[in-house]
């Protein structure tokens, strides 16, 4: 298996000997996590919650390996009412969330109440597609493994888990055979299956990568394959944020300038600010491009 330093924050991706019929990919994340959510000082249940989400995006991003973006948004009547993640073709994340009190809501039902999980694959060139599956399944987990259930045709399975300094990822795939058809031979996914669900949390969290595989199916002589590198990243700039200004509308915007020298947007996801000032308001209500200097 490939030889990979135990603090390196990346995608993996195995394949067995002796269960030629799947794959499995495994995430861990240290330092990114951090990087990712730290600045924002989320209540630690969000925070867990939001780790799941950047670990199940990196996952399904290199499963499906695209040029794009893998976005995971979910959406809930709770008192977290808003959590999206977003991994990029080059491993980039990004990740933020949007809630009130939580009150003594600890479980993920009660943080989210009702709602929906939305699995975005947004490419550079082709089209967007999006599936939209219940909160109904208990966990971040359980809620993609439900979206696996209603859209794929190969047996998937994933599984989540986070603690103060990682978290980690497991999700093992049936490989269609040629033409596309899931293999008819079961014993080997019924076998990784089993094997997969005696993980415990902590392992899982801390040990996701080659000495977790190892642990798991050693007897199934798993080969690792070139690590993919995962880092905190966002795609904010001067001009995306303007637009978040130009769809208040002119009249709007010119009030707010009346009102104050100067406006400012934050970009939730790294903490960045953009500040705009009078020099900027007619680019701002215009199609045209913002300065060069208004970049910075």
């Amino acid at each position: 298996m490939t030889e990979l330093t135990a603090d390196q924050d990346a995608v993996r991706r195995y394949l067995c000997d002796d269960a030629p019929d799947a794959r499995l990919i495994t995430v861990r994340l240290g330092k990114t996590k951090n990087d990712v959510l730290n600045h924002q000082n989320m209540p630690s249940a969000v925070k867990t919650l939001c780790e799941e989400l950047v670990a199940a995006a990196c996952i399904l991003s290199h499963m499906l390996k695209f040029d794009g973006e893998m976005i995971l948004q979910v959406k809930g009547s709770g008192p977290i009412t808003m959590m999206v993640a977003e991994c990029s073709s080059e491993g980039r994340v990004r990740s933020t969330a949007q809630w009130s009190d939580l009150g003594d809501a600890h479980t993920f039902e009660n943080l989210v109440g009702t709602g929906y999980l939305a699995v975005t694959v947004d490419p550079r060139q082709g089209e967007r597609y999006q599936g939209i599956v219940p909160l109904e399944s208990g966990s971040i987990s359980g809620c993609i493994n439900h979206y696996f259930e209603n859209s794929e045709q190969l047996d998937t399975a994933l599984w989540l888990a986070s603690d103060q300094t990682t978290v980690g990822g497991l999700l093992i795939q049936r490989i269609p055979e040629e033409g596309g058809k899931p293999q008819r031979e079961r014993s080997n996914w019924e076998t990784l299956s089993i094997l997969a669900e005696t993980i415990a949390d902590h392992e899982l969290a801390s040990e996701a990568g080659p000495l977790l595989i190892y642990k798991l199916f050693h007897e199934l002589n798993p080969r690792g394959l070139d690590p993919w590198n995962i880092e905190f990243g966002c795609s904010c700039s001067k001009e995306r944020s303007s637009r978040a200004l130009k769809a208040l509308g002119e009249k709007e915007v010119r009030q707010m300038f009346a009102e104050q020298p100067s406006l400012s947007v934050d970009c939730h996801f790294c903490g960045r600010v953009y500040q705009y000032d009078q020099a900027d308001l007619e680019w701002l209500l215009s199609d045209q491009p913002p300065r060069s200097d208004t970049l910075q």
